[in-house]
């Protein structure tokens, strides 16, 4: 984290290559995470030259708040989040508390909790974890993402997306419920006998 400081501080004294240092650092992680966000690899690779060119801008008014790590995630998923708002606007707008008292009272399905672990970690469960993921509301999709794809605590996933910790908690419950009610279908098809 101190290398990363070092080299905000070095870019802003006109060592472009200390910036270059951080592109190279970064720009893997930052790349699958918007793979992550928006799938479609053109707009990915788009997204992430317009973070590390709006980071570049706006290296002023980057502070040690926070490390700078969480500083490039967080305009990263805010284009992402952009861009998806723009293809795919919600049309309908969750309160996260009304939302959060809802996901108390389910209880996890005792098919999903029995399913083989060869069947959850196979290639096909992998890529239907990642479709139930894809297929999240916007709001619920990025903090899922940040938190248990990407491994952020939640007060990093908060100063991420702009949110309170409580909110990020509630976000990240019923996107948890909404992708484990997904799979649940799916693994009891899965390991029921077909019907002829």
């Amino acid at each position: 984290m101190e290398e990363d400081f070092e080299f905000v501080r070095a870019t802003l004294d006109g060592d472009f290559s200390a910036f270059e240092r951080l592109v190279d650092k970064y720009h893997g992680k930052i790349y699958r995470h918007l793979r992550k966000m928006v799938s479609d690899a053109s707009v990915a690779e788009d997204l992430l030259q317009d973070t590390f060119l709006s980071a570049y801008r706006g290296l002023q008014g980057f502070n040690r708040a926070s490390s700078f790590s969480t500083w490039l995630f967080r305009i990263a998923t805010n284009a992402a989040l952009m861009y998806l708002r723009r293809e795919r606007p919600e049309t309908v707008e969750y309160d996260d508390r009304i939302m959060s008292e809802l996901a108390d009272v389910l209880t996890p399905s005792p098919e999903f909790v029995s399913t083989p672990l060869e069947i959850l970690l196979s290639m096909e469960g992998k890529a239907k974890i990642e479709q139930a993921i894809e297929q999240l509301p916007v709001i619920y999709r990025s903090v899922v993402i940040l938190r248990d794809v990407e491994g952020f605590s939640l007060e990093e996933v908060a100063t991420i997306v702009g949110a309170s910790i409580p909110a990020v908690k509630s976000r990240l419950h019923r996107a948890r419920n909404i992708v484990r009610e997904s799979l649940t279908s799916y693994y009891i098809e899965k390991r029921s006998p077909r019907s002829l």
